[in-house]
């Protein structure tokens, strides 16, 4: 059995990496800082990033990297919008608008398809023997 140590990504103290790359005691903060967001939330639920931001202590890039991994969810909060990563359209989810999300899918979609009807052509190395 071998023991995964590891640097705490946000601390840099040492620590038995289990499942996450950050310590047990940044995971403790991280709750605590969500467990205040949510609160907050619910007593503003028409607040913005950096309205809850100042009114939790918590910074806008923790609140937005909160949301985009998925650890806080906002149905009940339409003014929490982020910028989308690739076209700075304002999101809620993830780190794509939808249309961005779409367009992105289509194009692997496209490259896969092109990659299959490819296959057989062209492919290999030529041979005098």
């Amino acid at each position: 059995m071998t023991v995964a140590i590891a640097n705490c990504r946000r601390c840099g103290r040492l620590f038995n990496r289990v499942g996450r790359d950050i310590c047990p005691q940044c995971v403790k903060d991280e709750d605590e800082k969500l467990a205040t967001i949510r609160a907050y939330l619910r007593q503003h639920p028409l607040a913005n990033i950096y309205e809850v931001a100042n009114g939790t202590d918590v910074t806008y890039d923790e609140i937005v990297q909160f949301i985009r991994d998925g650890r806080l969810l906002l149905r009940n909060n339409p003014n929490m919008v982020y910028p989308c990563e690739r076209c700075g359209t304002p999101t809620q989810s993830g780190r794509l608008c939808a249309n961005c999300a779409k367009e992105m899918a289509r194009e692997l979609d496209r490259n896969a398809r092109g990659q299959e009807n490819d296959q057989g052509r062209g492919k290999g190395y030529y041979s005098k023997s």
